[in-house]
């Protein structure tokens, strides 16, 4: 018998991670709300979750095996049993594996759920052992993590608790109303406490309602703007001269860079004033300790990698790594400093395979060599979230292509499947948490019983192993053998931190000896020389401009003249207060402030096309097209489009969403994405049907 209430945690690809306190009624989950006593949650949740019960309950989800009847795409299958839909798996993957190679089945998974063990680990051990092809996940922060470390050795920062500590906090490129939402009353306190907030985004995002200062860019300037403040703070020598001169590499070379960056030209690279970006530097550097928060958004450009680079510059000219609460945190899963690898199987593994970008998916359907024959998609809906989706809805739709979908939800991507696979949520399962913002560990154990015939991910995976002929120990492991071998690694974060102690306790901070955690011990940076590397060898070698530099996005005025002559407009495609990537897109009452997909237009962008809010309007480029509804204001700047949330093909007017336009090229680093450096034209649609 199950108590009323009970501890979950969110799985979501998000910071915050936040403790849920489940409420549950005669063996069913009825209500949901934040666990007062999180470390961060502190009693509330975002929009998105609070509406949890009906997306367990919904509709739309799987809750048996199924088998495709009709065409792809089309939707249609039958019921199966567990024992037909793993025989017809391990038969097809013996198949291909015998006319092709391990390397002809890619699994394909996402940030679904962040869980080590339906998340991570489970997944990895099973393709492992098969010798499939290996998933390079770059989608998110690869190309900005990778431009990080070539500043600070190492991807991680100040710790976001102590925000209430700083001086002066910066949101730069990120809502944190909608992606972070319990950073907001850490801002809120560090404002009382006389902070002076600054929010820098190329849309009027709502955390600019309590800003002192919102600065807005033009899309893929950000580095430029940045090496404008370093011009002014390093020509009136407003920099930290001892922690210059001891705790950095470069310094006088950078000091030559800036030159090349006055504030006249950055104004006309930015569309920001240049008395604007003298006021924000001068309070930038006066203001000890200062926090940076780089939301993911502006890595997403051709020039993302450098983008996070130079950012990450400014806090070595101020000397804010001194100051707890100082610095800037880049968020990222390594801001959690332990290796789970030892966990994933790689030694199972005796052959070098074949690694594919994730952001290129489409392309790896259509062209690669050697080609691709089967295709395992977990925690994650490429057919909605992937770009140029031409391509990935062309590569799905090959016959020769024998797809298996785990989901929840008959998604876009199960549409395709030639299996679909039931899935079960995070209060039906057991997995360990860990948060990219905050540094805590949490348990999350299942408050209501599996519905239907829904499975975890590790007791899939251990159900294949077994029919593919596996017999290697770590298929006989359960969730909670993992998270015990887990919680055994050898790391001083975890010393006393046990599998009893966090179902009492619930949240557990690692162990940190300070309050706040100090990323860089002693000033000691994990790079080459020790220091913050202004000046960087190893980007020289890798083949970069070893300083920081301002690189034109891809698609504009200055890289494709002709192309933004025809295109002539930004396309952003930032989250939606509603949903998380795809996730939650299908649940109605948690759509309230986005009841349809919509284009938010600055005035002069919709005056030039006669587009009124309301209207209909086609957003196009060479890549593809899609049809939304117009929202025509001042919170966007000239020039730039913004579309919230991925919204699902099937809920899409015409069956389309935007990543019919984005672009699936890689960043500067990584292999990173791109899909912000999209120029697309718009047209308002004569009529209003679909």
């Amino acid at each position: 018998m199950m108590k009323n209430e009970l501890r979950s945690v969110c799985p979501h690809d998000c910071p915050d991670t936040c403790g849920i306190i489940s409420c549950v009624k005669d063996g069913k989950l009825v209500k949901v709300k934040g666990d007062p006593n999180h470390i961060l949650t502190r009693g509330f949740l975002c929009q998105k979750v609070m509406n949890y019960p009906e997306r367990v309950y919904s509709p739309d989800r799987v809750l048996y095996p199924l088998k495709r009847v009709g065409g792809k795409g089309a939707g249609k299958f039958e019921r199966i049993s567990w024992n037909e839909a793993i025989e017809t798996i391990s038969s097809q993957f013996k198949d291909i594996i015998n006319k092709h190679c391990t390397e002809s089945i890619l699994p394909f998974s996402g940030s679904g759920t962040l869980g080590l063990v339906n998340g991570s680990v489970a997944g990895k051990r099973f393709f492992n052992r098969l010798g499939a092809s290996r998933l390079d996940r770059t989608i998110c922060s690869k190309g900005g993590r990778i431009g990080y470390k070539y500043t600070l050795g190492a991807s991680f920062g100040a710790d976001p608790l102590a925000i209430p500590q700083s001086k002066m906090v910066i949101s730069w490129g990120t809502n944190p109303y909608y992606t972070n939402i319990h950073q907001i009353p850490l801002i809120k306190e560090a404002k009382k406490n006389g902070a002076y907030y600054v929010v820098i985004n190329p849309d009027r995002v709502k955390s600019a309602e309590m800003a002192d200062l919102f600065i807005q860019p033009a899309p893929g300037s950000d580095t430029a703007l940045a090496l404008g403040v370093m011009n002014v703070i390093i020509n009136e020598s407003l920099y930290d001269d001892e922690f210059v001169n001891n705790h950095t590499e470069g310094f006088a070379v950078l000091s030559e860079r800036v030159q090349e960056y006055p504030l006249d030209r950055v104004e006309d690279i930015t569309g920001v004033d240049k008395e604007t970006i003298r006021q924000f530097a001068i309070i930038y550097a006066d203001s000890k300790p200062s926090f940076i928060y780089a939301g993911s958004g502006m890595q997403h450009h051709t020039n993302g990698g450098m983008t996070i680079r130079t950012i990450s510059s400014l806090p070595g000219l101020t000397g804010a790594w001194k100051y707890p609460g100082g610095g800037m945190f880049y968020p990222t899963s390594e801001a959690f400093p332990i290796s789970w690898d030892v966990l994933d199987g790689n030694d199972l593994c005796t052959n070098s395979t074949r690694i594919i970008n994730m952001n290129q998916l489409g392309q790896t359907l259509l062209n690669s060599e050697p080609g691709v024959y089967g295709l395992y998609v977990y925690n994650s809906n490429p057919a909605a979230v992937l770009f140029n989706q031409r391509k990935v809805i062309g590569g799905l739709q090959r016959e020769d292509l024998f797809t298996v979908v785990h989901d929840q939800m008959l998604t876009d991507t199960a549409r395709y499947a030639d299996i679909v696979l039931p899935a079960t949520t995070e209060f039906e399962h057991t997995d360990l948490h860990h948060s990219y913002f905050h540094l805590s560990l949490q348990l999350n154990e299942p408050v209501i019983e599996p519905l239907e015939e829904s499975r975890p991910n590790i007791d899939t995976f251990n159900a294949l192993a077994e029919a593919m002929g596996f017999r290697d120990k770590c298929f006989d492991d359960t969730a909670i053998d993992i998270i015990n071998k887990a919680l055994k690694i050898d790391s001083r974060y975890l010393i006393g931190i046990t599998l009893e102690r966090l179902r009492r306790e619930g949240a557990i901070r690692l162990n940190i000896p300070d309050e706040f955690h100090m990323p860089y011990n002693g000033l000691k940076f994990h790079t080459p020389s020790g220091k913050v590397e202004f000046y960087s060898e190893k980007m020289k070698l890798d083949g970069y401009d070893p300083l920081p530099a301002h690189i034109p996005v891809a698609e504009g005025p200055l890289t494709s003249p002709e192309l933004y002559k025809q295109h002539p407009i930004y396309l952003l495609t930032p989250s939606a207060k509603s949903f998380l990537n795809s996730n939650f897109a299908n649940i109605h009452n948690s759509r309230d402030d986005d009841e349809r997909p919509t284009l938010e237009l600055n005035v002069s962008d919709a005056r030039e096309r006669s587009i009124k809010t309301g209207d209909l309007v086609r957003v196009f480029n060479e890549r593809g097209e899609f049809k939304v509804w117009a929202y025509v204001g001042k919170d966007v700047k000239k020039g730039v489009a913004i579309h919230k949330g991925i919204w699902w093909n099937a809920l899409s007017p015409g069956g389309c969403n935007s990543n019919q336009t984005t672009p699936d090229r890689l960043a500067d680093m990584g292999g990173g994405s791109t899909y912000n450096t999209n120029l697309v034209q718009i047209e308002r649609v004569n009529d209003d049907k679909v």
